[in-house]
């Protein structure tokens, strides 16, 4: 598991406002309330995760000069300190203003520090609080899936054994976790399963918290991703959508699947406002035989981010309809799974919890960096332990990332040499969705003419790859969207699990 920030070490969450590294975080809310002149730093206990950290919520609370509700405009820095634990700031769709959470293991004092470029407003903030003064429980256990549960205890056991005793489905089940340890992660747990589990501490009471156990998800169609695919992401414009028209154009295009984003760390971008219209794609999309994928974009290897995770990958409308898989974009960076050594750790670690907590039927897209157009090796990305617990690796091949694929010759050269490179980082025979492009990424190659993103299809099946996924809906133009009608996926090419080229008929 990726490890904490050292206690007595200062942590930073450094919120760029709007959120940087688009698309992936949600958009910041419209500025519609007056403009700020005041500012409070307020910290609100949250919960005792089952990961063993209490958690605190730091956050930024803007009033004008009547004392009303206030945005800060876009633009500008806010960064988040802590004297000790792990910050991580929060997407401003999902609290408003800039915030930022606060993990803790050990008891005691801890002060926040705030400080901005934002022009009218305080330039720094502080304010303190401790641990022992919160009214949070001791132990507290939840399920992240179907087959995991996490029992976590607060502060953390340094020294001594934690005795766990598990009661329920007719069996009675002790575990002993040696300190130091604030947590424990129960795989032996049965679908739809009700426990009880007595924890006891050196020194301390025992408690007990029971634990109810989600059903198993349905079995995903082996061919989910077979063909052409295309990501989808949204924010408040979903009330916009014409969702007929827009699954309409999918199936004229012979989509397969959409993957759909619904998860960015913690927070669930199906908001209330937004479900009503979300649940009307998915529907309508199940009724056209097209599969909806739950893509998901972790931030940490924590119980709250892998269960967001279980929880999205088994969405359902009122109709029954969902997800018939869950693609997990695992990247790098300060606003994903972090960077150097402890990030890597992050990388190989996270898709091994969310293949835990969903069991071994759940079917698991692992969309990862390319190692060819980033020159990564094993050190930066651990594919071979990330492919262990997928059902698929969706490398994300954008040729015109660089300057050399940015014409039909020179994209195909790219694709051939990114899939032979996974293959050898990787070591298996998993199958591979390539991840393309239709949208303009910001370089100066621009987006893919037609022909290109034909041409891309005729190759990743040449290749071998089960398929394709397109980058991204809202960056797919008239042109592109006719020639995917126009370019059935290859039937001729089956996909080759070793890689090798399969010429067409």
């Amino acid at each position: 598991m990726l490890r904490r920030a050292a206690l007595g070490l200062a942590a930073t969450a450094a919120i760029v406002l709007p959120a940087a590294c688009a698309p992936h975080p949600p958009a910041p809310p419209r500025a519609t309330a007056p403009v700020a002149v005041h500012a409070r730093l307020v910290l609100e206990p949250l919960d005792l995760s089952p990961d063993g950290e209490e958690r605190l919520l730091a956050r930024l609370k803007y009033t004008d000069a009547a004392g009303r509700r206030a945005h800060i405009p876009p633009g500008g820095h806010v960064d988040i300190t802590a004297s000790r634990g792990d910050v991580q700031w929060q997407p401003r769709a999902r609290y408003g203003d800039p915030a930022a959470i606060v993990r803790l293991t050990e008891a005691g004092p801890l002060s926040v520090h705030v400080s901005s470029d934002i022009a009218r407003l305080p330039r720094n903030l502080d304010a303190t609080t401790n641990t022992r003064a919160w009214r949070l429980p001791a132990v507290t256990a939840h399920a992240a899936g179907p087959h995991a549960v996490a029992i976590g205890w607060f502060p953390r056991v340094r020294d001594g054994v934690v005795r766990i005793v598990r009661r329920g489905s007719g069996a009675r089940i002790a575990f002993d976790v040696t300190g130091p340890a604030s947590s424990y992660r129960d795989t032996s747990v049965t679908p739809r399963a009700q426990y009880t589990y007595t924890v006891a501490r050196p020194g301390a009471a025992r408690i007990d918290v029971g634990v109810g156990v989600p059903a198993e998800l349905p079995d995903a169609p082996a061919d989910v991703l077979v063909g052409k695919a295309m990501w989808l992401t949204f924010d408040d414009d979903v009330a916009g959508w014409n969702v007929e028209a827009m699954l309409e154009r999918a199936r004229g295009a012979g989509i397969r699947a959409i993957e759909l984003r619904l998860r960015y760390g913690e927070y669930d971008e199906v908001t209330p406002a937004r479900r009503a219209v979300i649940d009307r794609f998915i529907d309508g999309a199940a009724a056209r035989g097209i599969a909806i994928v739950a893509w998901t974009v972790p931030r940490a290897v924590s119980f709250e981010d892998v269960a967001g995770a279980v929880v999205a990958a088994g969405y359902r409308t009122a109709a029954g309809n969902g997800p018939v898989a869950i693609a997990v974009d695992l990247e790098r960076g300060a606003d994903f799974l972090g960077t150097g050594e402890s990030g890597g750790v992050a990388l190989a670690t996270y898709l091994a919890r969310v293949r835990d907590a969903l069991g071994p039927r759940a079917f698991i897209i692992a969309t990862v960096e390319d190692p060819q157009l980033e020159n990564l090796t094993e050190d930066d990305v651990p594919y071979g332990p990330i492919a262990a617990s997928a059902d698929v690796l969706q490398p994300m091949v954008y040729w015109r990332a660089r300057a050399a694929g940015a014409s039909v010759a020179g994209m195909r050269k790219e694709l051939a040499a990114s899939y032979a490179r996974l293959r050898r980082l990787v070591g298996s025979e998993i199958p591979i969705d390539i991840g393309g492009q239709t949208a303009d990424l910001g370089n100066a190659a621009g987006a893919p003419p037609p022909a290109e993103v034909a041409a891309s299809i005729d190759q990743a099946a040449r290749l071998g790859a089960i398929g394709e996924a397109f980058f991204d809906w809202d960056g797919t133009s008239a042109a592109q969207w006719a020639v995917l009608a126009r370019t059935p996926w290859p039937a001729g090419a089956a996909p080759d699990s070793a890689g090798s080229e399969t010429p067409r008929p």
